[in-house]
């Protein structure tokens, strides 16, 4: 049966009612308002009601449009298909009885049981919205809303969603919303704080300093490689708030200023504030390579001296209020870590600390003290470990002296004592003679007027007291080339002299100062710009500086050792005069040595990266590391000369890169392969060897390739790509 509108069986069943009952007015007259057939059907309250037949046999429709006097005549005994009733003495019919007028039900009849039945259908209640649940039909009622879906899967690594067409589906936990799933579910993203995380991400922008790992590498703040040093002048220092630890780096810094304690290197600048008298610590840990930390005032930052020059920790004691420079010089571009601390000021002795107020033994004399007086200050060039204290005397000479200083500490049992004339206190280099023995001696003649410091230590850190005895006396005449006085000029000549003749008075940085060596001074002069041979030829191995002090190993330019014989050639030497001292450990034979000007040699044209030569498949390109410099940090130790060559590629190409000495020498060479000149993080590969060989597969792009070999083996070679599809 088609679902339509319902007009309740009850009111069916009234309006039967009211066809077959009577109806009178007060008076007992006919009520006008009633139906013929009404009153047909024994109006008359006093007439007999006609004996019930029994039910009929459903017969649909068989009394519709028959004549009648009553309703009871009209009835064609079935239920579905409605009441018949007689309306003005004609049989009609009335609607059918199952129509509940609400539309997503099935409406039914059964006949037999003379009953409505209503079937809900769900389908025809759906709005196409999954998300609010399943729409239900219940009869009587209509369509009612389901319940809303709940998505969630119990999965703390997933977030539930909930779509119209399809339902709920479950993505991975995103909770920042920067389209990365959280790393710890799974995804890559490094960090998915809803409050930050927003901005970090895989292939994210490092920001430095600001503690997070921005672009999801692994490595965050200046330990990401992208992330170089914003502070390398003390224009840019950093101001350090206060105590605690800082990591920082070196990377991308130059060389800005003159350290006593490490004179290569890369630096950079910090500041701090002391509001009132105190002890400062720096520790400083370097992840590659090796550093130093200095301090100086801050109105001295650029010029220096320092104040404080230490490898890895400084202890500052007493400093005054005001501002300091810290400056952290490490070997190569590296990131380190910086922790400052700060002490209540301990008071310093007069002989603690190497200043104007420093214990002076000038005049010469025995001098005692206690080590719990003095702290470990200083880094003492023949012992550079140790954490033993130190002990600081000044020494000025005014004219040319001898000196001999010796040294002894006391301990409960046997030490060794540590012994060294500096110049500097802070810079190990400076040294003039650094010993050690149990009874620890210094003798040097012809010692240059200056201002020296001694630096004493035990090898116990247990030792309770030290001696010093100093003898100072005006320069005995030396014998020729025995010291700076009595220097020989080796300008393009060649002069011997016996090492019977000579004592140690200097030795060099690099060796051949120890009391039992033996060195002789030479110096030879430019007018203008010329390369310069020097050969120095002993016998057995040697040691040969150059400098433009004589005596002063703080103003060597170059340093030197081997054996029999050293040949260099210096480059490009401007006009002037330049000391050279010569020293050995053998105690017969002679020293040989001369100075050979020659023309100057000038770099390389592809020295820098705006002179970089182009390589062109197949073509050999050559070149000289003769007189290069060391412009750009490459895959070679710090130091050594470089040329640049550049390869253009307009698609994506295989390179084959082959580089070797081309004098015959065996000698290695370095090649880089990179994709920004000056940027040592984008090299792509490094190999070395006397024939060097490197192969990659490179997309269209501009790259460099950074040749190198050591400072003592420089010499011209030959570079040549070959190119072959991918």
């Amino acid at each position: 049966m088609h679902a339509r509108s319902l007009r309740p069986l009850v009111t069916l069943m009234a309006l039967a009612s009211a066809l077959v009952a009577g109806c009178t007015i007060g008076d007992g007259r006919p009520d006008p308002m009633r139906s013929d057939a009404a009153m047909l059907d024994g109006g008359d309250r006093d007439a007999q009601v006609a004996p019930d037949a029994g039910p009929r046999e459903c017969t649909p429709d068989s009394t519709v449009g028959a004549s009648c006097s009553s309703t009871s005549e009209c009835d064609d005994g079935c239920f579905c298909n409605g009441v018949e009733v007689c309306m003005e003495g004609t049989c009609i019919q009335h609607e059918a009885p199952c129509d509940d007028d609400i539309e997503c039900t099935v409406d039914s009849c059964n006949e037999e049981e003379n009953r409505c039945e209503f079937v809900g259908r769900d389908e025809m209640c759906a709005d196409e919205d999954l998300c609010n649940g399943a729409e239900a039909c219940v009869p009587g009622l209509g369509c009612r809303p389901g319940l809303r879906l709940t998505c969630n899967d119990g999965d703390p690594c997933t977030v539930g969603t909930c779509d119209p067409a399809t339902g709920c589906a479950f993505v991975p936990r995103d909770l920042d919303g920067d389209g990365f799933a959280d790393e710890r579910c799974g995804g890559e993203d490094c960090n998915d704080d809803p409050v930050v995380g927003a901005a970090i991400s895989p292939g994210g922008t490092e920001v430095c300093g600001n503690a997070y790992d921005d672009d999801c590498d692994g490595l965050s703040d200046y330990r990401d490689p992208t992330c170089g040093a914003a502070n390398d002048t003390c224009a840019t220092a950093e101001t350090l708030p206060g105590p605690g630890t800082y990591v920082r780096t070196t990377r991308g810094a130059a060389n800005d200023y003159a350290l006593g304690c490490r004179p290569t290197g890369v630096d950079t600048v910090f500041r701090i504030h002391l509001e009132q008298r105190a002890d400062v610590q720096l520790t400083l840990s370097v992840e590659s390579g090796a550093g130093s930390v200095a301090i100086r005032p801050w109105a001295s930052c650029t010029a220096g001296p320092d104040a404080y020059c230490r490898d890895n920790e400084v202890l500052a004691r007493d400093l005054a209020p005001g501002d300091y420079a810290v400056i952290v010089r490490t070997s190569t571009g590296s990131t380190f870590s910086l922790t400052l601390a700060q002490m209540t000021a301990t008071p310093i002795q007069r002989v603690d600390v190497c200043n104007d107020a420093t214990v002076d033994i000038s005049a010469g004399g025995t001098f005692t003290g206690f080590f719990a007086d003095v702290n470990h200050d200083y880094t003492l060039s023949c012992r550079a470990t140790g954490t033993a204290k130190d002990v600081a005397y000044r020494l000025v000479i005014t004219e040319p002296s001898d000196v001999r200083l010796t040294a002894s500490t006391t301990a409960t049992s046997s030490t060794t004592t540590y012994l060294s004339l500096v110049r500097d206190c802070t810079s190990p280099s400076t040294a003039v003679a650094c010993v050690q023995r149990a009874s620890a001696e210094i003798f040097r003649r012809s010692v240059a007027p200056g201002v020296y410091y001694v630096l004493l230590e035990s090898s116990s850190t247990a030792a309770t007291t030290w001696r010093l005895v100093a003898d100072i006396q005006p320069a005995a005449m030396r014998n020729p080339g025995d010291a700076c006085s009595s220097e020989i000029d080796i300008t393009n000549a060649m002069v011997s002299v016996p090492l019977s003749s000579v004592e140690i008075d200097y030795g060099t940085t690099c060796g051949g100062n120890t009391t039992s060596s033996r060195d002789a001074s030479f110096s030879f002069t430019t007018t203008e710009l010329r390369d310069v041979v020097l050969t120095t030829e002993v016998g057995g191995i040697h040691y040969v500086s150059v400098a433009s002090d004589c005596g002063d190993l703080t103003t060597e330019t170059s340093c030197a050792n081997g054996t029999p014989r050293i040949e260099q050639r210096l480059l490009r030497v401007p006009a002037g005069t330049y000391h050279v001292t010569v020293s050995t450990a053998l105690a017969s034979g002679s020293i040989v040595a001369s100075a050979r000007l020659e023309p100057p040699t000038f770099p390389p044209a592809n020295d820098t990266c705006a002179g970089a030569t182009e390589l062109v498949d197949g073509v050999p390109a050559t070149a000289d590391l003769l007189a290069a410099a060391d412009d750009v940090l490459g895959c070679a130790a710090e130091g050594s000369p470089d040329a640049i060559h550049r390869l253009v590629l307009t698609e994506r190409r295989n390179v084959t890169l082959v580089a070797r000495r081309t004098d015959g020498s065996s000698e290695v060479l370095t090649i880089g392969l990179r994709s920004d000149c000056a940027t040592p993080s984008s090299d792509l590969a490094c190999t070395s060897g006397p024939s060097a060989l490197l192969n990659r597969t490179l997309d269209a792009g501009t790259y460099y390739v950074v040749v190198e070999s050591s400072r003592g083996a420089v010499g011209p070679y030959s570079i040549v790509a070959y190119l072959a599809d991918p």
